[in-house]
Order: C-alpha cells, then sequence, then structure tokens
C-alpha cells in the first residue's frame, strides 16, 4: 500500500513558562523521534497512557502546530497548516449552537464556495451517511451527545477530505452509543474508503476498529509498538455474536495491554516528579 500519511523523526518540544519561585523556564518534550506511516485507506488507531502525546500528534496532522524537528507528510506534501484535504472530529462536538443540524455541516462547504443548492445537497448525503435522515432541521439542544457527534463526523466528511483525524470523539458518550458509533464509523470507513487516525484511551475501543494499532510510550511519547489486527470484516459479525468475546479479539486486548501497562505505571511515577529547570527531579 502507498503511504498517506508519514511521520519522519519527528520531535516535538513546548515552552513551559517558569512558576512562582523559578527564575526560568524549561522545555517539555511532548514527542521524541516518532517514525510511522499510515498506508492510503487504512484505519489507525492510536493509544497511550495520559501525557503521551497522543494529541499532539493529532495537532501535527492537522497541522494545528508545527514539529521542532522532523517532518509531517501527507501524500508525499509537507503539512505546513489545516488544510480541507485533512478533517478534524474533536471529542467535544463543536457545533454552532444557532446553526441546524444541516446548516452545520455546511459549514465546511462554505468555505470552498459551492452553490447554495450544491451545498445543501451534500450536506443532506453526508447526514444520511451518519444515519441523521430527517433531522435536517433540528438545532444542537434538540439532539442527543450521539446525534450530535454524528453531526460533527459528518460535517468533517462533506468536504470530502482524504483523512479524518479523531480525538476520542466517543469518550463522552455511554456504553451503548459508543458500541453504535464505533459500528456507524466502520460502515462509513468502508463506504468513504477514507485514512483514518482514531486516538482512544480504551484498549477495547482501539482492538475493535483499528487494522492496525499504534501503542506510544509515556512521555516522551515514542513509538513503542505497531499491532497488526487482523480480525476480518467486522461487519460480518452481525449475527448477534460478540466480537469481542472472540479469542482472537481477546488475545490482541491483551497483547497491547501489556505494552501499556509498564507505559502508563511510568507515566504515574513522572507525575510525582517535579522537573526543575536545570533538568534535575523533586518529589512534586
Amino acid at each position: 500500500m502507498t503511504a498517506k500519511i508519514c511521520l519522519r523523526s519527528v520531535t516535538k518540544e513546548f515552552l513551559v513558562r517558569p512558576s512562582r519561585g523559578q527564575s526560568a523556564g524549561s522545555v517539555l518534550r511532548a514527542l521524541e523521534d516518532v517514525t510511522l506511516d499510515v498506508p492510503d485507506g487504512q484505519f489507525l488507531t492510536l493509544v497511550g497512557p495520559s501525557g503521551s502525546g497522543k494529541t499532539t500528534l493529532l495537532d501535527l496532522l492537522g497541522g494545528l502546530s508545527s514539529p521542532t524537528s522532523g517532518e509531517v507528510l501527507v501524500d508525499g506534501a509537507r503539512v505546513a497548516g489545516p488544510g480541507l484535504d485533512r478533517g478534524i472530529v474533536f471529542q467535544q462536538y463543536a457545533l454552532f449552537p444557532w446553526r441546524t443540524a444541516l446548516a452545520n455541516v455546511e459549514f465546511g462547504l462554505e468555505q470552498q464556495r459551492l452553490p447554495r443548492r450544491e451545498r445543501r445537497e451534500r450536506a443532506r448525503q453526508h447526514l444520511d451517511l451518519v444515519g441523521l435522515n430527517g433531522f435536517e432541521d433540528r438545532y444542537p439542544h434538540e439532539l442527543s451527545g450521539g446525534m450530535k457527534q454524528r453531526v460533527a463526523i459528518a460535517r468533517s466528511l462533506a468536504y470530502q477530505p482524504s483523512v479524518l483525524l479523531m480525538d476520542e470523539p466517543f469518550a463522552a458518550l455511554d456504553a451503548q452509543t459508543r458500541e453504535q458509533l464505533q459500528d456507524e464509523l466502520l460502515r462509513i470507513w468502508r463506504t468513504t474508503a477514507t485514512t483514518v487516525v482514531f486516538i482512544t484511551h480504551g484498549i477495547e475501543e482501539a482492538v475493535y476498529l483499528g487494522q492496525r494499532v499504534a501503542v506510544l510510550s509515556s512521555r516522551p511519547g515514542r513509538l513503542k509498538a505497531l499491532v497488526d489486527v487482523d480480525l476480518g470484516d467486522r461487519a460480518l459479525a452481525q449475527d448477534g455474536a460478540d466480537l469481542r468475546a472472540d479469542p482472537r479479539f481477546v488475545e490482541y486486548r491483551h497483547q497491547i495491554w501489556a505494552l501499556l501497562h509498564d507505559e502508563v505505571r511510568r507515566a504515574q511515577d513522572a507525575g510525582h516528579r517535579k522537573i526543575q529547570p536545570d533538568g534535575t527531579e523533586r518529589a512534586a
């Protein structure tokens, strides 16, 4: 497969302002020397302990920030800022409360200066794609959490990006709604052949959705492992059988849990230490 996304030795650092009693700030290294290829059309899930740089990595892919060193490439071109070739779905729905579901989906299309009739038709098609046919005229306050997230997904897909970046989009939803939207997302991915990078804290969610699971280390985030997940076509598991009880699923889940276990402990230990401006540590 051709690589859609390439990260080459990507490091990202942030300057931390000095706190009270300190004369100088410090440098926080969020990501270190991350090299990763994501093939065209692949669904990649990304897991790691808190503070491992998952959202930072997504921001770099989205062009919302730039690497301190290294390169981020999409279709062989360096990412220099946001672009309509990449759609982003956040954990918060980020819908405009004064716009209907249809008008929210149309927002991205307005930036493309499409004729009004074409915008409206494409917005309707994508609301239908996410299962919201008949809810076009509802305002966000009239929709459930799961429906709001569907609108956000439809809005990101409407301008037909080749890459969809998702930052824990289902984290705030109840378990039943989350599992329903996982199946919907897989259906949409198969329909659109979009390349997806999906951040999650849930190991089960990572295994259920991903063709590959990228595991990041504790801070600074490094690529610890890439796990290929072969569970066949999830669409075939619609006979009432629970794929999550399949022995293969359980084995993948355990493999990723084992990879994360030590990293989570290291992240927790680091939380009890404070880095001094001179690079030394002391108990927090």
